[in-house]
């Protein structure tokens, strides 16, 4: 019963993860993912400073945004047996906006109108299809620029196409809404209010809102197509409910403050269980058989006392 958290620092989100878990699990161990060291040698390891990481029945990944890719590779060289919270496939795939939201559209999950070209004058066709205003960026970022009109739009894409770099083109959000979840419960939800702009780029605040049914179905539905079973939910309600982004290390602090529920109890709750769920799938057939045998043996026992 022993539980691994790996993340970037000791952050107020990670520190409260930290100190739920110690209340659920034997051993917690809290790992700055930098600190790892990965072995190939006569012997397979994964160590941090002198613990080795491959004995913790339970991994939680708290894995920064910009580490996605090698949290992705850490992560696979795991054994079957441990439990990771969120599997390594679930990096890979939510690096990218673009692909994420294409990976979920193919497995029929809506998500917001979003387009990806290699050249400014493709985009521009693509514009001619599309209502303004629109968000314009390239992969790497997360954010991008508003554009407003056709001009606006041309001068963006020209720039980035300077940079040789790929161009996105998505739909501007006005109804935001982000959703925390712990496998197999939604555990709460927020609505961003700003004043002016998009409100994926501008500042607000949150306040904490009410979900259908159907939308939190589809938002377990898409964490399903990931396989992360921690995450914060990004999406859209206007003109129907859309995905707009999955976040896999979301700090709670400030949502937990907002609602007053206690995010990280909910999420180390949850852990806790589908960890012990997936350590009863795990057991070996023998020991299962033999622990069936030892079970007739005793009920044969006792008739015969009786």
């Amino acid at each position: 019963m022993s539980l691994c958290i790996i993340g970037g620092k000791k952050t107020a989100s990670n520190l409260m993860l930290l100190e739920e878990g110690k209340k659920i699990f034997k051993s917690v161990l809290f790992v700055p993912i930098n600190g790892i060291r990965i072995g190939l040698e006569k012997e397979f390891s994964i160590k941090y400073r002198t613990t080795d990481l491959l004995k913790f029945g339970c991994i939680l990944p708290r894995v920064p945004h910009k580490l996605y890719s090698y949290g992705y590779q850490l992560l696979s060289l795991f054994p079957k047996k441990t439990f990771i919270a969120i599997k390594p496939i679930s990096f890979l795939i939510s690096e990218e906006r673009f692909f994420l939201l294409s990976m979920l559209r193919k497995k029929q999950i809506p998500t917001i109108g979003i387009h990806l070209s290699r050249s400014s004058k493709v985009a521009s066709n693509i514009l001619k299809e599309t209502s303004f205003p629109v968000i314009i960026r390239t992969p790497n970022k997360k954010t991008g620029m508003v554009a407003r009109n056709f001009s606006e739009a041309k001068s963006i894409m020209d720039a980035i196409e300077s940079l040789k770099e790929p161009i996105i083109i998505e739909d501007v959000i006005r109804d935001f809404v982000s959703v925390y979840v712990s496998y197999p419960d939604v555990v709460a939800a927020f609505r961003k209010i700003a004043k002016e702009g998009d409100l994926m780029l501008s500042k607000g605040v949150i306040e904490k809102c009410d979900i259908s049914t159907e939308i939190e179905k589809l938002i377990l539905n898409a964490l399903d197509v990931i396989e992360a079973s921690v995450a914060r939910v990004d999406i859209t309600t206007d003109p129907e409910p859309r995905i707009v982004n999955i976040e896999l290390n979301p700090s709670i602090k400030k949502a937990t403050d907002v609602s007053g529920i206690n995010i990280a109890k909910r999420i180390m709750e949850n852990v806790y269980k589908n960890y012990q769920e997936h350590s009863i799938k795990q057991k070996p057939i023998v020991m299962e058989f033999i622990e069936d045998a030892k079970s007739v043996v005793k009920d044969l026992t006792k008739k015969a006392l009786f």
